[in-house]
């Protein structure tokens, strides 16, 4: 089986997880260690022959604007979600007395979700975005 099967593959690149891809009776094939005989014999035989392997290298497809776009918005909701339980939580901790009111941090709190608002009107949205800084209670 070995010997006909590297007999058979041509062109084997090497990934970096140690895997390999290799052109099998003219297809791609992925051999994995899980497909023990078959990536022994490829693994052994590269050892022995490092200069039938190449590198495989994988392709980087970058985002379109648009999918950039959608990324930044899904972070930007994130945070909004964050400072909403954070302002919700403080809100019962004033009602509860546990803390004092502080109507300067309220009031930050809130700058802070319209600037988080804004982030999709920044001019160079969404390839250069300028997140606003969370207040810290502690600051207050």
């Amino acid at each position: 089986m070995e010997l006909t099967f590297i007999n058979s593959i041509s062109n084997i690149k090497r990934k970096n997880d140690n895997t390999f891809i290799v052109d099998y009776n003219g297809m791609p094939y992925h051999i994995i260690p899980e497909m023990r005989s078959e990536y022994t014999a490829v693994y052994e035989y590269v050892k022995n022959n490092p200069d039938v392997c190449t590198d495989y290298i994988e392709p980087v497809q970058e985002p379109t604007l648009e999918e950039k776009a959608e990324i930044e918005r899904y972070k930007r909701n994130q945070l909004l979600n964050e400072v909403d339980t954070l302002l919700l939580k403080y809100t019962e901790q004033v009602e509860l007395g546990i803390i004092n009111i502080n109507e300067k941090y309220r009031l930050d709190l809130l700058k802070y979700k319209q600037a988080l608002r804004d982030i999709p009107e920044q001019a160079d949205f969404p390839e250069n975005i300028e997140y606003p800084e969370l207040p810290n209670y502690k600051d207050y």
